[in-house]
């Protein structure tokens, strides 16, 4: 069996999606993060958890707060995580699959706040869809991270109010299901490697062509499918096409048919502009000027038989 068909085979209520709101990113140490709140649910779209939970040290935690939303006077008359342990952990122990986003984070939390968390299969939709998304950090040699709204975005997932754990499980049980449908999923996931071309500029080199072209058409398909009752914008694919259309056609033909019609508009403005010179020289010496208008008509003869005499 594949990774797919495998993953597929699990029974949906043995397969949770979980997501914690902390009241910041540090996991243990003596100024460790709290969880503020925690939503489990089964593939099957049973919320098996779903509350607010009271720091057991933390007083405020105001940066977090414009996050998530989530005020000490919300969590004060909640029960703390250990409180709820009986609750919490029996929900873990009976999972076989894990998924979530950014697992190695929700699940430190978990673990460092005291609890009982099994190792079990995980599932990182964040780290999955990386590889399917396609962008490089050359600086930490691997596929970029995107956030959850960009993920559940890019599968027509939208506006579904980030940062409230049982709004993320459910965008992240949504990818989750996207992803094991993708064409994409299964494919090896090449790392590119830093080469110089002859000029000495470097650049990624993916080793494989045609798996590269695979990963941009399989994102610019999904963008337009997201994007396609917002603007009706053309895929990268149908814009390449176009350009590729555009130019073979300028191609096939001589430079001179497309030159050619604008150098003759500007050769007759140049005669008009001569002539027009030439009559203004001529009135102005006959108002007794020469000095000034027989230059100017001279000028403008030579610009107007200059002109006209072009090819």
């Amino acid at each position: 069996m594949t990774r797919k068909e495998k993953l597929q085979a699990i029974d949906p209520k043995k397969v949770i999606v979980f997501d914690t709101e902390t009241t910041g990113l540090n996991i243990g140490g003596s100024r460790r993060d709290e969880i503020l709140s925690l939503a489990v649910m089964n593939l099957d779209g049973d919320v098996l958890f779903c509350d607010l939970l009271k720091p057991s040290e933390r007083k405020k935690w105001p940066k977090a707060e414009s996050i998530n939303g989530i005020s000490p006077s919300m969590v004060k008359d909640k029960q703390t995580i250990v409180e709820r342990r009986s609750e919490i952990e029996p929900i873990f122990k009976n999972a076989k699959l894990y998924v979530a986003y950014n697992a190695d984070f929700d699940l430190g939390f978990l673990r460092a706040s005291g609890l009982d968390i099994p190792d079990h299969q995980t599932f990182d939709v964040m780290k999955e869809f990386a590889k399917i998304h396609g962008a490089w950090d050359g600086t930490h040699a691997e596929w970029s991270w995107c956030k959850l709204e960009d993920c559940a975005a890019f599968y027509g997932y939208r506006d579904f109010g980030a940062h409230d754990a049982l709004n993320d499980v459910r965008a992240t049980a949504h990818c989750f299901n996207s992803i094991l449908d993708d064409f994409l999923f299964g494919e090896p996931r090449r790392r590119p490697k830093r080469v110089k071309d002859e000029f000495g500029d470097s650049y990624f080199e993916y080793g494989d062509e045609e798996f590269r072209s695979i990963v941009c058409s399989g994102y610019a398909a999904a963008l337009a499918d997201t994007e396609e009752h917002t603007n009706n914008a053309p895929s990268a694919n149908e814009v390449q096409q176009q350009a590729k259309d555009e130019k073979d056609s300028v191609d096939n033909q001589p430079d001179r048919n497309h030159a050619v019609p604008d150098r003759r508009n500007t050769n007759k403005a140049l005669v008009l502009i001569g002539s027009v010179c030439v009559l203004i020289g001529l009135a102005i010496t006959v108002l007794g000027a020469a000095i000034v208008g027989v230059p100017i008509a001279i000028l403008g003869a030579l610009l107007a038989i200059g002109s006209k005499g072009r090819k």
